[in-house]
């Protein structure tokens, strides 16, 4: 198996910066270009070990993220039929994770879709969260004592907390080309331009003016933890010391292995993947943020490794006319449960629930 080395720890941090220019990165980190782009190969593509990705500032786009917490095990897709569905994790414990972004205006709707398909018994726990806590992952710390790991001392001077106040106007071509960075952001504008059909020059357009200069993503990196050995936890915390508990988090938030942090006005989650001797001391600051007030209480959920989260990229159906708008699921629900069976069973026949969006 290949083993990650400083150079590669570097390149990671740097690509985050600007994932369309490698020759800058080269030339930052006194490397010739040829070994960089060979290194990223092998990352990305060869090995499969990492990924550069763009992750969606979902306040910017008018989608607030849903979590349910189900205390059953899912084995249909039904649940995913909805194109506003983000992600699906199977948890120890015959639990199950769903997660969706979606406008508010559409929340009641959901919850209501849930009850349908599983019952208001199921739902173990429910949270809306409309502010994303985001920061380049420091890949450097990875290169020491994770005993030495002082997060406090970190660099959070690019971690950005975004609120959804109000979104930025869009169109279909910007949600795809989010969509496509979101998958591989080393995709190439060349690529993305021949899957839109469209120029070249158009397309650099709208990546520049419309999705980069407006910041509706955030470029990340990640290294595909070995979960028999970093068990990955799903962290649930209720707090009353707002403030506080983000400025700790805008420290933790830049360890690798963890996800951005959602938030509420009193609740938080985030994914730690991190090893284990480094998830303890994670663990061992939150209760020292209980014992101060911060943290009123915490609990976690452990992923289960033998199954392989489904993720998908974000919607651009869904979107028609400058608003995001009700798909089949949800018009069929407007009109009751029944019209939303058939509906739901009419997918099923079609064979779509397992190619509805295009996974990660």
């Amino acid at each position: 198996m290949y083993s990650l080395d400083r150079l590669d720890y570097e390149i990671l941090n740097k690509i985050q910066e600007n994932p369309f220019n490698i020759a800058k990165i080269a030339k930052e980190l006194k490397t010739p270009y040829h070994k960089v782009r060979r290194r990223l190969n092998r990352l990305l593509r060869e090995e499969r070990i990492a990924r550069v990705y763009a992750e969606p500032i979902y306040p910017k786009l008018g989608l607030s993220t849903v979590v349910f917490v189900l205390n059953r095990r899912l084995d249909s897709n039904m649940d995913t039929a909805l194109l506003y569905s983000a992600s699906k994790m199977r948890l120890l414990g015959g639990k199950t994770l769903l997660m969706y972004n979606i406008p508010r205006k559409f929340i009641r709707d959901l919850k209501r879709f849930i009850k349908i398909l599983y019952g208001e018994e199921s739902i173990e726990h429910y949270g809306v969260y409309d502010r994303i806590l985001i920061g380049r992952k420091d890949f450097k710390i990875l290169d020491e004592d994770p005993d030495e790991v002082d997060i406090y001392r970190l660099d959070i001077s690019d971690v950005n907390l975004y609120y959804q106040d109000r979104a930025e106007p869009l169109d279909r071509t910007d949600l795809f080309i989010i969509k496509k960075l979101q998958k591989d952001a080393t995709t190439s504008i060349t690529s993305i331009a021949r899957s839109l059909g469209i120029s070249k020059q158009l397309t650099e357009y709208h990546l520049k003016k419309h999705v980069m200069n407006r910041g509706l993503v955030e470029f990340n990196a990640k290294i595909f933890a070995d979960l028999k050995k970093q068990p990955r936890l799903v962290l649930l915390v209720e707090f009353n010391d707002y403030l506080s508990l983000v400025g700790t988090m805008m420290h933790v938030v830049r360890i690798p292995f963890t996800s951005s942090i959602l938030l509420s006005s009193n609740k938080m989650i985030m994914y730690i993947g991190t090893p284990i001797d480094l998830t303890l001391r994670l663990m061992r600051l939150l209760d020292d943020l209980v014992e101060k007030g911060v943290i009123t209480k915490y609990e976690y959920y452990i992923q289960d490794p033998s199954y392989i989260p489904r993720r998908y990229t974000i919607s651009c159906i869904a979107y028609r006319n400058g608003a995001w708008r009700r798909d089949r699921i949800l018009k069929a629900l407007r009109r009751g449960e029944v019209k939303l069976m058939e509906e739901l069973n009419t997918l099923l026949e079609q064979a779509h629930l397992n190619d509805i969006e295009e996974l990660y």
